[in-house]
Order: structure tokens, then C-alpha cells, then sequence
């Protein structure tokens, strides 16, 4: 996976791997294999004992569960245990809100990353190294361990505010005095550990070390980490916060401007869509990489949760991660003007469903209120290269086919092979929103090659985020027309015609919501904004587009207004409960604000 770009940074995926291009070492297991004293005797066990600490940064494509589940862009159609956020079950003893280590036990996952991190800190001093290769090597190390540190304690602060700052291991019988730090302690301890890794890292690295953390990286995690403390959810807004969010923004465009990131341009929408297929993007600054290799236990899950089912190469997916009849309205048309359904009227047509008794198909006559106009037609490139709607081409190759959402409108019609009425095929995976999702999908990947694995990176940080950023920034500062001049630069990559800045607020919201859609951000964005209850309300819970055939082959489109999950939200909800087998371990803890 090392290749002769220097200029991006990303995480290596260690299980099951064979990474020589990272180090001799990394198949040794230092905890099993070799001593303790061995470990932090020789410089290159270190760095092996440094790759186990990257285990700790999960992808959201990598076990089903993106944080995009619990917003108002993805109805999950197999919940994967995200229905306890959703549907409001989250507790103290309800922790666990997705199957994955990061997400169905958050606190452990992520302070068993800091504990490893701290054990490599209290003894990096004692590894040897003399040459100045060495010594360059073990700052870079101990760089890197500052880094994850401080990501570690990012994903923690961001979930649940108040959290204990540990900063050195435990023995066996140490007792736990600890208590949860206040916020601004909490934010103000992870800038430290950035500025530390900061001054350590290099903006870049040769091939062979293509994956690791660099200064971006580090000033990347400040910057979101100093976004997050301005913002309400995280204390008292204040000019002072905001300048200190917007200086920490600029450090990270600093270094677009300095040539290390750029905002690649793209002609059209299947270059944007892959600009996220692409661990060589020059604009992330910090990702999760996959090995390709049939043997990796640690791979992208995007092409599975994604894909439509059917018969075509590059089909039979699982249809999971489903955007919403209202998140895919969003999106303006091509000359930025806002999309709207039109040409709506009544029309009489047949509904097919299956007799409960016979089994067989028998047709109901219905009345829709729906359109002839293809909603679908002239909208902006970012439409096209997240969404797949009834239409639009998908498959790998020769075999790419347009994807057939469609359903019977008319007896006599049969439903299209990846609606969920078409009953020769797999339509238990089929959309119950009306969409697939097309974003963080490759098109060059071969499905049915069953050598190789889908190794589409998870981008965490990218530069697009951080221009963003600074625009918020900036329009809490009052500085408007510095903020548009960020935005523009977003649109302009998209061929869209600049915002105008007169509801500049509304147009900041509305290019964060699209650039950054299915991205995680979301989710993050509505709770620091106190504004969570926005997509929990009636009017955004998830629905669906229906498109329906006639004989003629006419297609209408209507809005079924069928509520897949009545999702619930509460107050407590803008944070994640602290387990309840913490509380019991240590007694300084406290379970707020689910618990006194």
C-alpha cells in the first residue's frame, strides 16, 4: 500500500497484515512474544509496539455502524444495534449503540488505546538510539504516540464531554481516585498533546511510512478538538473561543498553502465520488488504510452495507446504509437554486401486494398524489456522486447496468431488480427509502474477484472540512465576507455558483450538510449546535420515494410519507452514558446527565 505519494496521512491496518512497508517488525506481538525489557531495548519493537496502538483508530466504514446511522441522513435498515440511540434506549446499562469495538463498548475501546499509548510514553525514553536516523526515528515515535493520544481523547470528549484524564498506567493494585475532568480541561489537555505531536512529526513522509501521522494530522485534531469548545454544547460561547477555533483552522489551511494539501478539482461527478475512493487524495490529511489481501481480518465495508442487490456485477449487497427522502432533497439543482418536488397531481394506479392467505401477488387500486417530472434530472454534481437512485448507473465494468428501483404501478408491470416488491430476486435487501448510497463506493472495484477485498479508506480528516471550519468561525467572529470567500471555495469545486452571503448562516449550513454528508460529521455538528432535535422531529424522521411503472412505461414519483422508525430523542442524549460497570468500578465517577 506504500506508494510515491508523500502528502497524505492515514492509519495502517495491522491484523492480519503483512506491512514490512511500515517496519520489519510489525508481525511481532510484543506482549507474547518478547519481553518487556526486549521491547524497550530495541527501537524498532517499539515502533511495533507503536503500530499496535493504531488498532485503536476504527474506521466508520468498517463494521457497519457510520455515526451518519443516528442523524437524519441514514435510515439503518438493520439497525446493528444503532436503534438504541435512535429509539432513545440509551443508558447507563444500555450502552453498546452499534456492533463494533468502537462503538458497542466506546469507553473501554478507546481508554485501552490510551493506556497503551501511556505505557509507550513512560518508556520511549529508555529505547536506545544513537544515530541521528535513530533519533529522528524515535521522535517521530514518540510524535505519533502524542498523536493517538490525543485522537483517542478527541473521540471520548466529543461523546461524552466530561471524561478522566489519565495520563500514566496503573499496577495491579492501584486504586482508582480518578474523576471526570471538566470540558474545558479535557480540550485544553488534547491541544497540548497536539502541539506536542506537532513539534515532533513531519508534514510528510518517504513511501515505506506512507499511513502514519504527521504534524496535519496533529493540528487537525486541535483545530476540530478547539471548533467543539467554542461551540454551546461544550460551554459558553465567546469571542475568545472562537478566535482561539479560528487561529487553530488556519494553522491546518497554513499547510494547504504551503503545498503540503490541496482541493483537487474535479469535471464531473464521478471524479468527485472518487476523489473518496482514493487513499492518494491530496486533500485528507488523516485516514484509515485496508489491505486488499483476501486474508484481512480489518477491511472496507462500504461495497456490502452499500451496494444494491441483483444480478449484475459489482450487485448483491446488503442495501443498509439507506439515505432519506429528505436528506437526498437537499441537494440543489445544477445552477444552485433549491430543489423542489413539482408537477404534482393525482393519479390512479395499481399497488401490488402479496394475499396473506394465497400467497400469490393481487393488486389494489390506489390514488397518489405524484409527478412525471424526474426529480432526478439536472442537479448539483454531489447529488450524483453520493446518491444511486432508480435509474442511475452502478456495476463494475461491462456489466454496468441502470439500477431499477422502480415498482409496479400497473398489473401486468414487473418491479424493477433492486426495488423491495421485486419478488424473483433478493428484495429483502432491497431500499425501503427509495435510495442506495454511492458515496465512499468504488467503481473500480471488482466484487466478484474473490482474491482480493475492498480496501476504500475511511477519511477522518480531510481539508474541504477545514476550510469549512474557519468559514463557522468567521461568521461567529462577524467577518462574513472572509467566511464566504471559504465557502465559495467549496462550491467552485463543484461547479456551483458562489453563495451570496446574504443568509450566509443558512448557506454555511447548507454546504457543510452536503460536502460533509454521510461523513459522520452530522451527527457531531447537531449536537454541538444543540439542534439534535431537528432531525428527530416528525417531519425528519426517515420516508421514502416511491417510483412507480405503468404499462406504457411511464414513471411517477411520490413522496411516501410511511415512517420507517418513530425515533425518540432526549435531553440527555446530547451525550453517551458512562457504562455502568465503570460507575461500579470506580466510585469517583459519575453518571451524569443520566444519573446523579
Amino acid at each position: 500500500w506504500a506508494r510515491d505519494v508523500y502528502k497524505r496521512q492515514a492509519i495502517c491496518t495491522l491484523l492480519g497484515m503483512s506491512l514490512a512497508a511500515c517496519s520489519d517488525f510489525l508481525d511481532v506481538d510484543p506482549h507474547n512474544k518478547i519481553s518487556d525489557e526486549a521491547v524497550w531495548g530495541n527501537l524498532d519493537y517499539a515502533e511495533t509496539f507503536l503500530n499496535n496502538c493504531y488498532l485503536y483508530v476504527e474506521g466508520e466504514n468498517q463494521n457497519g455502524v457510520p455515526f451518519c446511522s443516528y442523524t437524519d441522513e441514514i435510515y439503518h435498515r438493520t439497525g446493528y444495534a444503532t436503534e438504541v440511540y435512535t429509539l432513545g434506549n440509551v443508558s447507563c446499562d444500555n450502552y453498546n449503540v452499534g456492533y463494533s469495538d468502537a462503538r458497542g463498548n466506546t469507553w473501554y475501546f478507546y481508554y485501552n488505546g490510551i493506556k497503551k499509548t501511556n505505557q509507550l510514553l513512560e518508556r520511549i525514553d529508555d529505547v536506545p538510539a544513537t544515530s541521528n536516523d535513530d533519533i529522528e526515528k524515535k521522535e517521530q515515535i514518540t510524535g505519533q504516540a502524542y498523536f493517538l493520544r490525543a485522537f483517542f481523547y478527541h473521540q471520548l470528549y466529543s461523546l461524552y464531554g466530561r471524561i478522566p484524564l489519565v495520563y500514566h498506567t496503573f499496577d495491579m493494585n492501584a486504586e482508582w481516585t480518578e474523576t471526570r475532568a471538566d470540558m474545558d480541561e479535557v480540550a485544553d489537555s488534547i491541544v497540548a498533546d497536539c502541539n506536542r505531536a506537532a513539534q515532533l512529526l513531519p508534514t510528510e513522509y518517504s513511501s515505506n511510512d506512507f499511513g502514519r501521522a504527521t504534524k496535519g494530522a496533529a493540528l487537525a485534531v486541535k483545530a476540530r478538538t478547539l471548533l467543539y469548545k467554542a461551540s454551546p454544547l461544550f460551554g459558553t460561547s465567546s469571542t475568545e473561543r472562537w478566535k482561539e477555533a479560528s487561529d487553530a483552522q488556519m494553522e491546518v489551511i497554513e499547510l494547504a498553502n504551503q503545498g503540503i494539501y490541496s482541493l483537487p478539482s474535479v469535471s464531473n461527478y464521478e471524479e468527485y465520488a472518487a476523489l473518496f475512493c482514493n487513499a492518494e487524495n491530496p486533500e485528507i490529511i488523516f485516514e484509515k488504510l485496508y489491505d486488499s489481501s483476501i486474508s484481512s481480518t480489518a477491511y472496507s465495508a462500504s461495497y456490502p452495507m452499500s451496494s444494491p442487490p441483483g444480478a449484475y456485477n459489482g450487485y448483491n449487497g446488503w442495501g443498509v446504509w439507506l439515505p432519506t427522502y429528505n436528506i437526498t432533497n437537499v441537494y440543489q439543482k445544477a445552477d444552485g437554486t433549491d430543489f423542489s418536488m413539482s408537477g404534482l397531481k393525482n393519479y390512479n394506479i395499481q399497488i401490488p401486494s402479496i394475499d396473506d392467505t394465497t400467497g400469490e401477488i393481487v393488486y389494489k387500486d390506489s390514488t397518489i398524489v405524484a409527478t412525471e417530472i424526474n426529480p432526478y434530472d439536472n442537479r448539483e454534481m454531489r447529488f450524483y456522486a453520493n446518491i444511486l437512485y432508480d435509474g442511475s448507473l452502478w456495476g463494475y465494468g461491462d456489466d454496468n447496468h441502470a439500477v431499477q428501483i422502480y415498482e409496479s404501478g400497473q398489473e401486468g408491470v414487473i418491479s424493477g431488480e433492486q426495488s423491495p416488491t421485486y419478488t424473483s430476486g433478493e428484495y429483502w435487501n432491497a431500499t425501503q427509502t427509495g435510495y442506495y448510497l454511492r458515496k465512499f463506493m468504488n467503481a473500480n472495484y471488482n466484487q466478484w474477484d474473490e482474491t482480493i477485498m475492498d480496501n476504500t479508506p475511511w477519511i477522518f480528516f480531510r481539508l474541504a472540512e477545514f476550510y469549512l471550519n474557519y468559514a463557522e468561525c468567521q461568521i461567529e467572529l462577524g467577518n462574513n465576507a472572509e467566511a464566504l470567500k471559504y465557502i465559495n471555495l467549496i462550491r467552485k469545486r463543484v461547479n456551483l455558483p458562489d453563495a451570496s452571503g446574504i443568509n450566509i448562516r443558512e448557506e454555511y449550513e447548507y454546504e457543510r450538510k452536503v460536502e460533509l454528508m454521510f461523513e459522520g460529521q452530522r451527527f457531531f455538528d447537531l449536537r454541538r449546535w444543540k439542534r439534535m432535535e431537528e432531525a428527530y422531529s416528525t417531519a425528519n424522521l426517515p420516508t421514502a420515494m416511491k417510483v412507480y411503472k405503468l404499462l406504457d412505461g411511464t414513471l411517477l414519483y411520490t413522496h411516501s410519507t410511511t415512517i420507517l422508525q418513530k425515533r425518540s430523542f432526549r435531553e440527555a442524549m446530547y451525550w453517551m452514558p458512562v457504562p455502568r460497570y465503570e460507575l461500579n468500578k470506580c466510585p469517583n465517577l459519575d453518571g451524569r446527565p443520566y444519573e446523579d
